[in-house]
């Protein structure tokens, strides 16, 4: 077991999975460069799910034929001879959502808003997650717990937007209410699929915040 990890110098093959992903994630910017690479053995195949970049750097599970085409040509000097390699498009989860908070009678509204906003496009950033990671809804009530002038975190609803615009992805957690498509949170969490990693596409819009300032019964 300790030899393993010597295994792909040695061989100069792909032996595990994480190889494969390594090598994706690694290889030379000529043959195009994915967003987010999960890969996975299905069927007695090496899947490969991707998603990528959409034109204001959006993720997006429309993923080019010619991105495919070249990373099976890359990974053809690597694969041990009985790897079948499949890629297909990950999905891509768009939500939204609304956030009721306290905030203290001395600080401007507008200015905790506007942070409370920030501090969630900082949370949601997707540069540090990886595809099937979950939503941990209770460390976002913490981060914004942290936000100078919120006084109280009362709820984080979180919403599955789709269509249009968005992705066509949903969750397999259900819906609290399939009109509005709010997603019923399992511990204060949100679970991805091994394919799936979600996103805020449109912040100014899909993040809607209301305030209740510390000492009126007023939102």
């Amino acid at each position: 077991r300790n030899m393993v990890s010597y295994n792909f110098a040695a061989q100069n093959r792909a032996v595990t999975l994480n190889d494969y992903k390594s090598l994706i994630e690694t290889m030379p910017s000529t043959y195009g460069a994915p967003a987010k690479v999960s890969v996975m053995e299905e069927d007695n195949k090496v899947r490969i799910k991707l998603v990528s970049y959409d034109d204001i750097g959006n993720l997006t599970d429309v993923v080019s034929t010619t991105l495919q085409n070249n990373i099976i040509n890359f990974l053809s000097q690597y694969r041990m001879i009985n790897d079948y390699i499949d890629i297909v498009s990950g999905e891509v989860i768009d939500m939204g959502l609304q956030i009721d908070l306290v905030i203290d009678k001395n600080q401007n509204t507008s200015d905790v808003v506007t942070a409370t906003i920030n501090q969630i496009i900082t949370s949601f950033a997707f540069e540090g997650r990886k595809m099937g990671d979950p939503l941990f809804v209770g460390d976002l009530t913490k981060d914004l717990g942290n936000v100078p002038g919120v006084v109280n975190v009362i709820d984080i609803r979180v919403f599955g937007l789709i269509g249009a615009n968005y992705s066509s992805a949903e969750v397999s957690q259900p819906y609290l209410d399939p009109t509005t498509k709010e997603i019923e949170q399992q511990d204060s969490t949100i679970y991805m699929k091994s394919n799936q990693i979600y996103q805020i596409r449109f912040p100014n819009t899909d993040i809607q915040v209301r305030v209740k300032v510390l000492g009126t019964t007023t939102y």
